[in-house]
């Protein structure tokens, strides 16, 4: 739903009634800093803003938020309700700007079938909740579940990106319907960069590697067979790029614990690591803790690539280990 098309599609298809008042042409990600580190949610949210159809200098905001858990939180309304004034408070905050609403997307495809709760809902079973409801904060989700959305129904949308994104989404944990309407997944994704999105979330959620994914399509045939093998082919190579990163990272890091007489130099000679990197890790141990050193290695060497939880345990104790065979 980062991709604004995808997002517009999303907003016509369920919500039309808000789609006939919201210029969906003007929808805009929003850089949103008001968020402190701990209150990151979800594992994917973005807010966009959008002006009203016919109103002059009035907006409307969307904060389209994914929950993934198979058993997600029962007091998600009072998390997504905290973000939503949090986002409030930052208009207040901007001198001139008018106060503008929030509406909380939240799209479900966790395991099983779920249904958030109200914030009012929460309190049902409270003394005297008859007397009190009307005084507590509430608000409806515009709530979607995966669950409900049946192959058969998303095949009769329009072809393009929001159709690929959706099947993708509401099959995920249905790994046979992901392989069987694999060819009417892909007709939707149009160019490289929409092709390789799907196929690293089909990836991720399938719970299977690039290559079994590959033997499993060399027997299928279908009109964009050629091009998604490529987009395979080329994620098998950059994971192999990245594994063998990985490997000669956690390799310096041993060296240096067990040599402590190496210069930087040798190993990264040693590691075929890039020499000034490893000069500056040298620098980097001069530091007084662990958190600086662990930065340096994952923005030097490391930019932007993900690590399993075996994989971060792994680096955080090769890490301690050099830092421990230092003093």
């Amino acid at each position: 739903m980062s991709n604004p098309e995808v997002a517009k599609d999303y907003i016509k298809y369920f919500y039309p009634d808000i789609a006939s008042i919201a210029d969906l042409d003007t929808l805009n990600p929003q850089k949103v800093k008001l968020l402190s580190p701990h209150l990151k949610l979800f594992s994917a949210d973005v807010v966009y803003r959008c002006r009203l159809k016919a109103e002059k200098g009035a907006y409307l905001n969307f904060c389209l938020l994914f929950e993934h858990k198979s058993q997600p939180d029962e007091h998600v309304s009072v998390q997504v309700g905290l973000y939503i004034f949090l986002l409030m408070q930052d208009m207040v905050k901007q001198k001139g700007r008018k106060l503008e609403p929030v509406l909380p997307l939240l799209f479900y495809n966790g395991e099983k079938e779920w249904q958030p709760k109200t914030v009012r809902q929460l309190f049902q079973g409270f003394p005297h909740f008859e007397i009190l409801k009307s005084h507590l904060p509430d608000f409806e989700f515009l709530f979607e579940d995966a669950h409900r959305l049946p192959p058969g129904e998303l095949l009769k949308l329009e072809l393009s990106y929001f159709r690929t994104a959706l099947m993708s989404m509401a099959l995920k944990h249905r790994v046979d319907l992901i392989f069987q309407y694999f060819e009417v997944i892909f007709e939707g994704a149009s160019d490289k960069d929409e092709r390789l999105a799907t196929i690293t979330y089909i990836l991720g959620v399938a719970e299977r590697s690039a290559d079994e994914v590959m033997e499993a399509l060399d027997q299928k045939e279908f009109g964009t067979k050629s091009k998604v093998m490529s987009t395979l082919e080329q994620l098998l190579e950059k994971g192999q790029q990245v594994g063998k990163l990985k490997a000669r990272v956690f390799n310096l890091l041993k060296t240096s614990t067990r040599f402590p007489q190496m210069s930087a130099v040798d190993l990264a000679d040693f590691t075929e690591l890039e020499v000034e990197k490893v000069i500056g890790l040298f620098d980097q141990l001069a530091a007084p803790g662990q958190p600086e050193l662990l930065g340096y290695i994952q923005a030097q060497f490391l930019p932007e690539i993900k690590l399993s939880t075996e994989e971060s345990t792994k680096l955080n104790q090769l890490v301690a280990d050099l830092l421990d065979s230092r003093r």
